[in-house]
C-alpha cells in the first residue's frame, strides 16, 4: 500500500457490509463500504462547495464521534491534509493553531462550539464552517452549514488522488518549549508503518472489537487503532466518555476485545465494586500509555481483568505513536520500563554531543525509523534541531538496559503529562505572566495517584501589586484547557535559582 486511500479501498472491497465502527452513545453503525462512500461525499463537498485544493489543510475540532472517520478519510480523498485539533482547547489556543495551519475549512461539534466561536471572531479568513452532530433546531454559528446538508448537496467526487508514502497526510499539533504548538507533519508512510508496528508489537487481530476511548484527535486513536482496525476488518466502538461504570457496560454490550487508555482510566476502573465479570468476558488486551503505572495498580488490573494481557507502551506524536511496547510477561518484573521497539525502529541514548551511550547510562532518547515525522510545519529551524543526523531527538532522558528495554527517567523539556495529555510549563507560565500583577512564574509537575501528574505553579508578584490564588486560577481558566490549569499556585517572594539564574524547579 502507498497511502491511506489504498487502505480504505482494501477495507471497503474486502469487508464490504461488515460493521466498521459503531457509536457507543447512539448505537449507530457504519460499515466499510459506507465509510468509503461517505469519504467520497466529503471529498466532493470539500472540493466542490469549499474549493479546497490538493495539499491544503482542513481542521477537525471534534470529540470522539462516528463522523470523525469519514471526515478524516474524506479529507485524504480530496487530496487535502487533515488537521485534527484537541477538542479541549480554549479559544486563544485554537486561534493560533487554525491560523498557523492555514486551515481552509473547520468541522465543529456542540461541545467545541464556544472555543470555535471565540477563535473565529479573530480569524476573518476562515469562512468554511461545518456543524457536526448538532440537533435539529439547535442554533448554528454564523455562516455554518450542517454536516448532513453538506453531504446532501455534494456533487460527484473528484478524481481519486494517489499520494506517495512520503507525502504528508495529517498535521497534529504538539506543544513545544517555546510555548507555541508545532505542527508535526506525518506522512502516509509513517501511518502505514505504524499499522505494521501495532500488529507486530500489540498483536491486534482480525475481527477485534476495539474500545476507542482515547481521543481521535490524538495520534494513538487516529493513526494506531483506527487504521489497524481498518486493515484487519475490526470494529471500532467509538466512545466519548470515560465514566468507569459506563465503560464496563460498553465493553459488555459491544463485546470489546481491546482497550487502549491512560493509567488514570484504569486506576478508576479498579476502584469499582460488584462488577459483573460476564461483561468483561470478551476483553483480551489492555494497552496503557501516557504515564507510569505502579505495580500495585497492575496487580489490581490483573485481578479485575483476569486472563487479559497488559501492555505498557510509549510513543510520541512525532513518531506516530508506537515507539516501544512492554510485553505482558514483563508487566510486573519490568514495571518501570516501557519496553522494546517494534521491528524497523531504532532507539538510542546519546549525550549532549549526540554520542551514543552504553547500557544503563542516562542521556537523551533519540529515535530513527519509518515512523518518524517528516518535519514541523513552517518550522525549518525546529525541524533541523529535532532531526539531527537522521535521528529524532525526543528531549526525554532515558536509558536502555543490556537487553534493549527502555526506561524513561525524566523529561529534558520539562514536559508534564496529565492523564496522558502533554503540558509544557512555559504555556502555563505565559498564561500566568499575562496577569497584570504577575512578574514571573514557574510551572512544574507533581505526582498524582489518579492522573500521573498535575500542574502546580509558583509566581512572584510585581512590586506593589496584589493577587490571590483564586484570582490567578480564574485568569488561567480563561486561557488554558482544564488539564493545563494549575491545581495550586504559590505566591513567593522570589523563585529559587542556581548560579546561572535558572529556576530550580526541583526545589519548587
Amino acid at each position: 500500500m502507498r497511502n491511506l486511500l489504498d487502505l480504505l479501498d482494501h477495507a471497503a472491497t474486502k469487508y464490504v457490509s461488515a460493521c466498521c465502527a459503531v457509536s457507543a452513545a447512539t448505537g449507530l453503525e457504519l460499515n466499510f463500504q459506507d465509510l468509503r462512500t461517505r469519504a467520497e461525499q466529503v471529498a466532493a463537498a470539500l472540493t466542490g462547495r469549499f474549493r479546497v485544493e490538493p495539499g491544503q489543510h482542513v481542521a477537525l475540532l471534534l470529540p470522539n464521534v462516528l463522523e470523525f472517520l469519514p471526515l478524516y478519510f474524506g479529507i485524504q480523498r480530496a487530496g487535502a491534509v487533515a488537521v485534527p485539533v484537541n477538542a479541549r482547547l480554549r479559544a486563544a489556543e485554537l486561534e493560533f493553531i487554525l491560523e498557523d495551519s492555514e486551515a481552509q475549512a473547520l468541522f465543529i461539534h456542540p461541545t467545541t462550539l464556544a472555543a470555535a466561536r471565540g477563535a473565529l471572531e479573530k480569524l476573518a479568513g476562515l469562512k468554511n464552517l461545518v456543524a457536526v452532530d448538532f440537533k435539529p433546531g439547535q442554533e448554528l454559528p454564523a455562516g455554518a452549514i450542517r454536516f448532513e446538508d453538506l453531504l446532501a448537496k455534494a456533487s460527484a467526487p473528484p478524481p481519486r488522488p494517489d499520494p506517495g508514502r512520503d507525502e504528508v497526510c495529517t498535521i497534529i499539533y504538539t506543544s513545544g518549549t517555546t510555548g507555541r504548538p508545532k505542527g508535526a507533519m506525518l506522512t502516509h508512510g509513517n501511518i502505514l508503518y505504524n499499522v505494521e508496528a501495532t500488529v507486530s508489537a500489540h498483536g491486534l487481530r482480525p475481527g477485534d472489537a476495539h474500545l476507542l476511548v482515547v481521543p481521535l484527535f490524538h495520534v494513538t486513536g487516529l493513526n494506531t487503532i483506527a487504521p489497524t482496525s481498518l486493515l484487519q476488518g475490526g470494529k471500532l466502538v467509538v466512545c466519548n466518555q470515560i465514566d468507569p461504570e459506563d465503560l464496563i457496560e460498553t465493553i459488555g454490550r459491544f463485546g470489546c476485545t481491546t482497550f487502549f487508555g491512560v493509567p488514570t482510566t484504569f486506576y478508576l476502573l479498579t476502584s469499582l465494586k460488584g462488577v459483573d465479570a460476564k461483561k468483561l468476558a470478551t476483553l483480551r488486551l489492555i494497552c496503557y500509555s501516557g504515564a507510569p503505572m505502579s505495580p500495585q495498580t497492575i496487580e489490581k488490573l490483573r485481578a479485575f481483568f483476569p486472563g487479559v494481557e497488559l501492555h505498557n507502551f510509549f510513543g510520541l506524536t512525532e513518531t506516530t505513536s508506537v515507539s516501544s511496547v512492554l510485553p505482558d510477561d514483563q508487566a510486573i518484573s519490568r514495571a518501570e520500563s516501557v519496553g522494546l521497539p517494534p521491528p524497523g525502529l531504532e532507539l538510542r541514548i546519546v549525550d549532549d554531543e549526540d554520542r551514543p551511550l552504553p547500557p544503563k547510562a542516562v542521556g537523551e532518547l533519540v529515535i530513527r525509523g519509518p515512523s518518524v515525522l517528516k518535519g514541523y510545519y513552517k518550522r525549518p529551524e525546529a525541524t533541523a534541531e529535532a532531526l539531527r543526523g537522521g535521528w529524532f531527538h525526543t528531549g526525554d532522558t532515558a536509558y536502555l538496559d543490556e537487553e534493549g528495554f527502555l526506561f524513561l527517567q525524566g523529561r529534558k523539556k520539562e514536559l508534564i503529562i496529565v492523564a496522558g495529555e502533554n503540558v509544557y510549563p512555559i504555556e502555563v507560565e505565559n498564561a500566568l505572566c499575562a496577569h497584570p500583577a504577575v512578574q514571573e512564574a514557574a510551572a512544574f509537575g507533581k505526582p498524582d495517584k489518579a492522573l500521573g501528574e498535575v500542574v502546580h505553579a509558583a509566581v512572584v508578584l510585581r512590586p506593589g501589586q496584589q493577587a490571590a490564588e483564586r484570582d490567578l486560577k480564574r485568569h488561567v481558566m480563561e486561557r488554558l484547557a482544564a488539564f493545563k490549569q494549575p491545581r495550586a499556585i504559590r505566591i513567593l517572594d522570589k523563585l529559587p535559582r542556581n548560579a546561572s539564574g535558572k529556576v530550580l524547579k526541583r526545589d519548587l
